[in-house]
């Protein structure tokens, strides 16, 4: 119990960040100073909403707010470290290699993006995994070992993978994702503030919250908010009681500006299923908005436009369902990334703008000539040509014409795009199959797959929600399972559509 906070429930859409955005300008106007507000949220992106609207508002620099992070940021800042002192890849495999373990890492990662564990795979992740979670948890390596359940973990090598692990961080002076809260709490002194705001606080571990105490210990008021029934993160440590009890002071905010009626009504039906939760009454925005179930996905209406997002429970469905899609000529994207490469989408444009008689300029010939095939007796481009352009005039423009007189090319109008450039035969078949449905490959795509989890916190009009799910979800914890399910089907703005699946486990609604 943190005796100096109110605890904000936001359910979905109901304005929580421009909530307390509000908070944090209201302080700003009574005087408080920048240095004197805490802004710790589970991403970065609350955080950089916050920083742009109080910068906007008041003339300031994000450097003006040097605690708003995430826990692990202001950790890393806290304790000085820079990214030499944080175990890298190459640390990782180093240690696998000692423990005779495979530990790759499969991605750089970014302790402000929320991420609590290092993306790791190989046959030494999951005791990696273990060993942080139980720091994450602050309970025993036994126990967490006892409480994971898993038959193909060794206990005797999970006690000395944290041997290994924590001998090589002495030895060489570093820290891991876990330390950055751990040491913080231990060994530097807490700022003191005037505010106090923790964000999406149902994600934090039982770890963060002593950090969130220590601050809130020199903090004269604090607020926390977030949403028990959007907590899914209980797979990396999170625990939603230490959420549901830090305060006795609620305040609900009661108005959804994002759910219309029939999907409001079908989240109560989910939500009222999970245990032990915080009843807190909220109401739809006035629209009807619709539900509508599918049995295959070639009935779901997405050639008539709009904005669509795609949710799967886990990234193995949702890549299956990827390869329906470009089978049928539907351009996707996962991540912020389309399914066709742009650079490809580009040169397919620019092509056949010089053979409408159009032009481009240095910058777009350039970018042409890199995919140009310039071997065999098909070659569209002379070699050397691309030299060629280094003194041309970045202010001029270029015809067909031009490039063939001047800059080595060899093709001509009658070429067809497919055959000057460098592709693949499938990536010619589905960027035709897309063009046949009149998709513009060069626009970002209407479509956007995501798994439940990598939605959180987003919405969109017209939102689609699979009901394939795995062994493991389905006889995991249920209210995790209806918390993830509610996440998933709140997202939506307008138009909800449910999937059914084929699949042996599927999400029952």
């Amino acid at each position: 119990m943190i005796e100096n906070a109110t605890l904000v429930l936001g359910p979905p859409g109901c304005g929580k960040t421009h909530y307390l955005l509000d908070q944090i300008e209201q302080a700003l106007r009574s005087g408080t100073l920048p240095h004197e507000i805490i802004f710790v949220s589970y991403t970065k992106k609350a955080i950089q909403e916050a920083l742009a609207r109080a910068c906007g508002k008041f003339n300031l620099q994000p450097k003006d707010f040097p605690f708003f992070k995430t826990t692990h940021a202001l950790g890393y800042a806290g304790l000085g470290l820079q990214r030499t002192d944080v175990l890298s890849s190459e640390d990782y495999r180093i240690i696998g290699r000692d423990l005779g373990l495979v530990l790759e890492s499969i991605s750089a990662v970014d302790f402000d993006d929320g991420q609590l564990i290092p993306a790791i795979i190989g046959n030494g992740s999951a005791y990696v995994h273990l060993e942080n979670r139980a720091r994450y948890r602050c309970v025993s390596l036994e126990q967490e070992y006892n409480d994971a359940n898993d038959y193909d973990i060794s206990y005797p090598l999970l006690v000395k993978v944290r041997q290994v692990i924590d001998l090589y961080k002495q030895a060489n002076m570093k820290f891991d994702f876990v330390d950055m809260v751990e040491k913080y709490i231990d060994l530097v002194p807490p700022p003191r503030s005037k505010l106090l705001i923790v964000d999406e606080a149902q994600d934090l571990t039982k770890l963060q919250w002593n950090m969130i105490g220590m601050l809130a210990e020199n903090s004269e008021r604090v607020l926390i908010a977030g949403d028990d029934d959007q907590a899914i993160y209980s797979f990396a440590g999170a625990e939603v009681k230490n959420f549901v009890s830090c305060s006795s002071k609620i305040h609900i905010l009661s108005q959804s500006y994002r759910l219309p009626e029939t999907v409001w009504e079908l989240s109560q039906r989910v939500v009222k299923r999970i245990q032990g939760r915080i009843d807190k009454e909220f109401l739809p925005k006035e629209s009807k908005g619709a539900v509508h179930w599918h049995m295959s996905y070639h009935t779901i209406p997405f050639d008539n436009g709009g904005s669509w997002t795609v949710m799967f429970r886990i990234n193995a469905f949702l890549k299956e369902f990827a390869e329906l899609l470009e089978n049928d000529g539907y351009v996707y994207s996962v991540k912020g990334r389309s399914s066709i490469n742009q650079g490809t989408a580009a040169a397919v444009y620019a092509w056949r703008t010089l053979q409408g008689g159009g032009r481009l300029y240095l910058r777009q010939v350039q970018d042409l000539y890199k995919l140009l095939t310039k071997q065999g007796p098909e070659a569209a481009l002379r070699r050397g040509a691309t030299t060629l352009l280094g003194a041309a005039d970045p202010e001029v423009s270029f015809s067909m014409e031009d490039l063939q007189k001047s800059y080595g090319l060899l093709a001509g109008a009658d070429a067809d795009a497919f055959d000057v450039l460098k592709m693949g035969y499938q990536e010619k078949m589905y960027i035709a199959a897309a063009e046949r449905r009149g998709v513009d490959i060069t626009a970002p795509p209407k479509i956007n797959l995501s798994t439940f989890h990598a939605m959180k916190g987003g919405e969109d009009d017209n939102c689609v929600v699979y009901l394939g799910t795995t062994r493991t979800c389905a006889e995991g914890d249920e209210n995790d399972e209806q918390r993830a399910l509610y996440v998933a089907i709140t997202r939506a703005k307008h138009t909800l559509h449910l999937l059914d699946s084929d699949k042996r486990y599927r999400i029952l609604i």
